[in-house]
């Protein structure tokens, strides 16, 4: 009969609309796919869905002039320095994120906008959570503000070759001193910029130029996997709902992935010993669930993902059921890989208030408990995801999950 019961619930997954299965917390259901272009950017993706805001955007004379001033920046011919230029003319101004602002704000004064907008979309996601503290107008201008230079970093990197955060692996794949990528980047302005849609609001020009730059440099490793719930997850996350949680000591193991740097490995030494300790400690019903963390990231451009890897060699080499193995995709820093695990584990529906088990090398597991761990969450998230608390053992730390870890990061357009 459990079996059986497990067999529905992961049918009934399998045929739950796409929105059902997205990364949301509990009360919150998006309204529309989860896409690259969402995931990085949801503030004009909510605009569009959230009722009234369309409308009252391209009713608003000033944000209507915008809209034509901005895409009479694009050039028609040539233009100098070239290729920058190119680039330049997509950029939101300061000038044009005052603006904007500042008819956000008027627009957001009118209570049932607010609702549509802010109350029901932007708080309830928690993909601005960083703002959560904020009042409703100020949260849409932090957000706006955010959104404006996610953009303007996109541009810069994937346009004009200025150096990402971490260009080892997340850098710019072309050649801006070679003749032809002018002729790439002007191709894209003038596609995008012709690419309008009846209903368009002030921002999807742009939204459509900042993708479209991810999509040439093949940096849409935010995009695959999604919705997480389904898919790859979709079984586990059916065993999630049906879990005695009492009969073990910890929700799950988290094992965060190690990239080799060598074309061929499709996992790093480190994730083999880490598998090793979550998998003996699963056989001994420690926690009925391993979550792996991690996202094509070592060698740059590797084909390979760290969580599809460590998921088959759990399965293969250790005998883990598939069905309790949850994967997060995306991380590329042990930061993410403690804010995706979190936003996995709360939308899955594992227990809130009880920690989970990182389990890692004794050297990752001292970082990890570290200090400066938790300095550079806050520096380069804005957030801490979770708490972090002395584990069992040398080999393990205790997570227990916090909702801020739904926060956006547009400055990480590679997995915000």
């Amino acid at each position: 009969m459990k079996r059986a019961s497990i067999l529905l619930a992961a049918l009934g997954l399998s045929l739950m609309p796409l929105a059902a299965q997205a990364q949301d917390p509990a009360g919150y259901t998006a309204a529309f796919a989860d896409t690259m272009e969402a995931r990085i950017f949801p503030l004009p993706v909510m605009i569009r869905n959230a009722d009234g805001w369309a409308k009252a955007l391209a009713a608003d004379p000033a944000l209507v002039q915008l809209g034509a001033k901005r895409a009479a920046r694009v050039p028609a011919t040539d233009c100098a320095p070239s290729p920058q230029c190119l680039a330049d003319a997509w950029i939101w101004t300061d000038a044009d994120v005052v603006l904007v602002d500042a008819r956000l704000r008027v627009l957001a004064r009118d209570p049932r906008l607010a609702k549509a907008l802010i109350t029901d979309h932007m708080r309830k996601s928690g993909r601005f959570a960083r703002h959560a503290a904020l009042a409703d107008v100020d949260l849409l201008s932090a957000a706006w503000r955010d959104m404006a230079a996610g953009m303007n970093h996109v541009i810069a990197v994937y346009a004009k070759g200025a150096p990402p955060r971490y260009p080892k692996i997340d850098a710019f794949i072309f050649d801006i001193a070679n003749p032809e990528y002018t002729n790439v980047l002007k191709a894209q302005g003038v596609a995008s910029a012709a690419s309008g849609q009846s209903g368009d609001t002030v921002f999807d020009l742009a939204l459509r130029y900042a993708a479209g730059l991810l999509r040439m440099n093949e940096r849409t490793e935010a995009a695959p996997f999604r919705p997480l719930l389904g898919g790859e997850n979709a079984a586990a996350v059916a065993r999630v709902k049906a879990t005695a949680w009492a009969d073990h000591p910890y929700p799950a193991l988290l094992v965060f992935g190690h990239g080799p740097e060598d074309a061929q490995s499709r996992t790093g030494v480190m994730g083999h010993i880490r598998m090793g300790f979550a998998a003996a400690m699963f056989k001994r019903g420690v926690a009925p669930f391993i979550v792996v963390s991690g996202g094509n990231v070592h060698p740059n451009r590797t084909p390979f993902n760290e969580a599809v890897e460590m998921k088959r060699l759990l399965i293969e080499q250790h005998g883990i059921p598939a069905d309790r193995i949850l994967i997060e995709p995306h991380a590329r820093h042990t930061t993410t890989n403690l804010r995706n695990c979190a936003r996995l584990l709360l939308a899955a529906g594992f227990p809130a208030d009880r920690p989970s088990l990182i389990v890692s090398d004794h050297l990752t597991i001292k970082y990890i408990a570290s200090p400066l761990l938790a300095e550079r969450s806050l520096q380069e998230m804005g957030i801490t995801p979770g708490k972090i608390a002395p584990g069992p053992d040398q080999f393990s730390v205790l997570f227990t999950p916090d909702p801020t870890a739904f926060h956006v990061e547009p400055l990480d357009p590679l997995d915000p």
